[in-house]
């Protein structure tokens, strides 16, 4: 008998591995960059229409970054204008992880977007995550924030 039980652990942890990796899960999956559903910023799942939703996220991440944003005193003072990349992931859970600025222009810009964007997870409603296969994944997130006078 103790023999069966010595042989039937590595082939259930063989099964579940088959299985993990059939359904494309593995324990140290990289974040991915295209799914299927894309994460969405939230206020929108009341919309039935997926194009629907889409759009209305879009414009209210939009409103979220813009009323959020503060141009940094130097940067004004000096007319700085430009566009700041911030790539961060979406989580499974929909929180907003592992921030960093992919290309800035300098005098405190990339700081304030990059701000902007962790302050995401101080809101009530966290994002949509990205869905690949029907079930929540990690979604590399690429975000470009532009800094116009006015």
């Amino acid at each position: 008998m103790a023999l069966k039980k010595l042989t039937v652990a590595p082939i259930v942890t063989l099964l579940l591995l088959m299985f993990s990796l059939n359904m494309g899960i593995t324990q140290d999956e990289e974040p991915l960059k295209v799914v299927e559903e894309m994460p969405r910023f939230p206020g929108c799942e009341h919309l039935e229409r997926k194009n629907e939703k889409e759009r209305c996220s879009q414009t209210e991440l939009l409103k979220y970054i813009y009323g959020n944003l503060i141009y940094p005193d130097e940067a004004r003072a000096q007319k700085l204008e430009g566009t700041v990349i911030i790539k961060f992931i979406v989580s499974e859970r929909g929180k907003i992880e592992d921030v960093s600025i992919a290309r800035d222009i300098g005098l405190g810009c990339g700081e304030a977007a990059k701000n902007v964007v962790i302050s995401m997870n101080d809101m009530k409603e966290a994002w949509v995550p990205g869905k690949q296969r029907g079930m929540n994944v990690d979604v590399n997130f690429t975000l470009p924030v532009r800094f116009r006078l006015e």
